[in-house]
């Protein structure tokens, strides 16, 4: 998937990435309403707990307790029952985190993604992630606004190569929207597509559909960085900067356990064994341990982000006993791939993010008695976001830059740029995404074409599809 920039391709996309841009940010922040509806009325109302808040949201800074603890594993099985009988009985493709659903569209279907994939999707994760199931809202959302983008499309009746990167382009919308990170979103766009490459022709169109997706958000929820503008990211000493490869091995190794953990519990609940439960009950069975994981580590419930913005105060993590630091990260994995590997309705991106800011915060408290740590973990946290989704994700750049807009502090580029380096050797060919291919040699042909589209540039060997075992359930149906 490629294409020219210069000021044609502005002109040229200006119109289309405008219109997607705008509906993209009119999905991202209603889909952010639902979800803070669905907390408030479910694990907050009903569950009396109350999660910690994001600082560019103004929520609290520290988690509730449990009023009726034997409450809680129930209720988040029975979001999850909810949410997908739901996607069982509507819009089965929604299924799942919902990224690789928009990865695949891009590359295999771009027109195929059904009318009705937003307004399920919407439901189903704010049902489950609200009534405290493990995941993120980035996921949901990247398939959302790339179902819109899919039925824009299609109705526009464009080229096959101009759909995929329409489609590339309302992923990278809605993500920068609702992490506001507009620049972050778009790089996104452009490296989530291939493990070992970068759809250049995607940047451009996703930078103007990013930035319009940002203003339509942000007149809803504001422009503030979530995690706030975040101080205290200095060195104090040259020897610190000895910790950042650790940082990136650490983040590397976590990341791929991440993906190896999600993938074998998928692989778990979709066994010959386990179909023998009817399909809404597998996630329900999956939101009791959720549930019960939740009343030992209160963080792991809902999208974790809170728990990821508590990481940046030094006093709240000298509090905190150094054992649940170091147990906090491994029990996101578990929990986000329990609640979402099992066939529940979340994201596998915002977990990711709490993963790495969690690690890098255990890391700081471990040096801080010795002397060898900055005053305040924030440098560590920010680096440790970048590392370890960056690499598991193959989308260093976009997780560099989005750990930058996110905390409103780009001082920590270079250190970052390094440590994720690091992580991504580590990490290597591992990936969240399994519709990720991995350069554009691989790219399939049009339809009715043996060779690429006239959009391509460049000589490439067509692919007949995606590689064996790497590719999801279909994107869908047209209506």
């Amino acid at each position: 998937m490629s294409g020219r920039g210069g000021p044609g391709a502005l002109r040229r996309w200006l119109p289309l990435a405008t219109l997607t841009g705008a509906l993209s940010g009119l999905a991202a922040a209603a889909f952010a309403e639902l979800l803070h509806l669905g907390n408030e009325l479910l694990l907050r109302g009903i569950g009396g707990h109350e999660v910690p808040g994001l600082a560019g949201e103004g929520g609290p800074a520290e988690a509730g307790g449990f009023p009726i603890p034997l409450l809680i594993p129930l209720l988040v099985a029975a979001g999850a029952f909810v949410a997908t009988a739901l996607v069982v009985w509507v819009a089965p493709e929604t299924s799942g985190h919902g990224t690789d659903a928009a990865i695949h569209a891009a590359h295999h279907d771009p027109t195929g993604m059904r009318a009705r994939v937003p307004a399920v999707k919407m439901l189903a994760s704010a049902v489950l992630i609200g009534s405290g199931g493990s995941g993120g809202s980035e996921g949901p959302t990247a398939q959302i606004t790339a179902a819109l983008a899919s039925v824009v499309a299609r109705r526009s009746r464009l080229t096959y190569e101009q759909a995929r990167i329409t489609v590339a382009m309302g992923l990278a919308a809605g993500v920068g929207a609702i992490f506001r990170s507009p620049l972050g979103g778009a790089l996104l766009g452009a490296e989530l597509l291939y493990r070992a490459d970068v759809a250049a022709g995607v940047v451009v169109p996703a930078l103007l559909a990013s930035a319009v997706s940002f203003l339509v958000f942000g007149l809803f929820h504001g422009f503030e960085p979530i995690f706030g503008t975040v101080a205290g990211t200095g060195w104090d000493h040259p020897a610190q900067w000895l910790v950042v490869p650790l940082l990136g091995l650490l983040a590397g190794l976590l990341g791929r356990l991440y993906a190896w953990a999600f993938y074998a519990t998928a692989g778990f609940f979709s066994s010959a064994r386990m179909r023998r439960l009817p399909r809404v009950l597998r996630p329900t069975l999956a939101g009791l341990v959720v549930g019960a994981i939740g009343l030992a580590v209160p963080g792991v419930l809902g999208t974790g982000y809170g728990t990821a913005q508590r990481a940046f105060d030094a006093e709240a993590m000298l509090s905190t006993s150094v054992w649940l630091l170091l147990a906090i990260p491994l029990v996101k994995i578990v929990s986000t791939s329990l609640s979402v590997g099992s066939g529940g309705s979340g994201g596998i991106f915002g977990p990711g993010l709490v993963i790495g800011a969690t690690a890098g915060a255990a890391v700081w408290r471990l040096l801080e008695p010795l002397g060898l740590a900055p005053g305040s973990p924030a440098p560590y946290v920010i680096i440790g976001m970048a590392a370890c989704l960056g690499s598991i994700a193959h989308a260093p750049l976009a997780l560099v830059v989005m750990a930058a807009e996110t905390t409103g502090n780009l001082s920590l580029l270079f250190p970052a740029m390094l440590a994720t380096g690091i992580a991504c050797l580590v990490a290597g060919d591992r990936t969240l995404y399994r519709s990720q291919l991995r350069d554009r040699s691989e790219d399939p042909p049009a339809p009715g074409s043996a060779l690429r589209g006239p959009a391509v540039v460049g000589p490439r060997a067509p692919a007949s599809g995606p590689p064996a075992g790497r590719a999801p359930a279909p994107s869908g149906r047209r209506p």
